[in-house]
């Protein structure tokens, strides 16, 4: 049974939905009707809602979405932006942050080789790629020597 303010949050989305009827072309509504469905663990609607707005409520999407685990919808986003302005490297790079998080060094490597094609200087994108580099080769030996374990133990 939802609690007083569940309820009251309910009716706070059902005047936001009346509103949207009338006034579709305000982003701003979606926004306030997307806050709420979050507070009330409505995701996906939050998520759909985000979606029709304006990109500057990009990151707030990719908020939602981290908090709750939506990796697959996260890099789905960043590499959309990536397919329309190919030269930012604030796309690459936020990707390629969503690929070391999740473990996918290989995938935030071949960001960082996009973005040193657009900014060869880059010293931090320099550093990132001699750390991935470096623990690439280590999860490498250490798989090399699980191999050559293995083959004592058979």
């Amino acid at each position: 049974m939802p609690n007083n303010i569940e309820i009251e949050i309910e009716e706070q989305i059902k005047e936001f939905d009346k509103l949207i009827k009338k006034y579709s072309f305000i982003e701003e509504l979606y926004i306030g009707r997307a806050v709420l469905y979050t507070k009330i663990g409505e995701y996906e609607k939050a998520i759909k809602d985000y979606k029709r707005t304006h990109e500057d409520y990009f990151y707030d999407l990719v908020a939602v979405c981290l908090r709750h685990n939506l990796i697959k919808e996260v890099e789905e986003y960043y590499t959309k932006r990536i397919e329309k302005d190919k030269d930012n490297i604030v796309n690459y790079m936020s990707r390629a942050r969503l690929y070391i998080r999740i473990g996918e060094d290989k995938k935030a490597l071949a960001d960082c080789e996009s973005i040193l094609k657009i900014s060869p200087d880059n010293k931090f994108v320099l550093g990132i790629k001699e750390v991935i580099t470096k623990k690439l080769k280590a999860k490498e030996k250490q798989g090399k020597q699980e191999d050559q374990t293995n083959i004592f133990l058979t």
